[in-house]
């Protein structure tokens, strides 16, 4: 989804500026009810409703601890994906998803081993 246009934030905030309701304003506009105040309120605290960057790459809180997180892996490969979400809640003060720490994982190359007695466990499936 693309952020609105600035002349159509623009004519919304003119609208509500004349004392027109929110209701009537996104009536008129075809945008939500909650699009509106939204406006509105960023426009009475700043001064001016400019969009927000939507998407683009986040750096990995964890970008700083690489050499870190290879370490703990080295030592004790074993590690499941939780002790080391919860290493790095209890030493490095960093709370974050499994899914986070996994792609910060296979970002540095590290994955976790197969396990060939699992994959022997049942027959094939057809």
């Amino acid at each position: 989804m693309r952020p609105l246009s600035q002349d159509l934030r623009q004519r919304i905030i003119a609208a509500r500026e004349r004392g027109e309701g929110t209701g009537e304003v996104c009536k008129r506009f075809g945008v939500s009810r909650k699009s509106v105040e939204r406006f509105w309120s960023e426009h009475c605290r700043t001064g001016q409703c400019l969009p927000q960057q939507i998407g683009g790459y986040r750096r990995s809180r964890l970008a700083k601890h690489d050499r870190l997180l290879q370490g703990w892996i080295e030592t004790r490969p074993d590690l499941t994906l939780a002790e080391l979400q919860q290493k790095c809640q209890t030493q490095l003060q960093v709370s974050m998803g499994l899914t986070a720490l996994w792609h910060r994982l296979r970002h540095l190359g590290l994955s976790f081993k197969k396990n060939d007695a699992r994959r022997r466990t049942g027959p094939a499936r057809r």
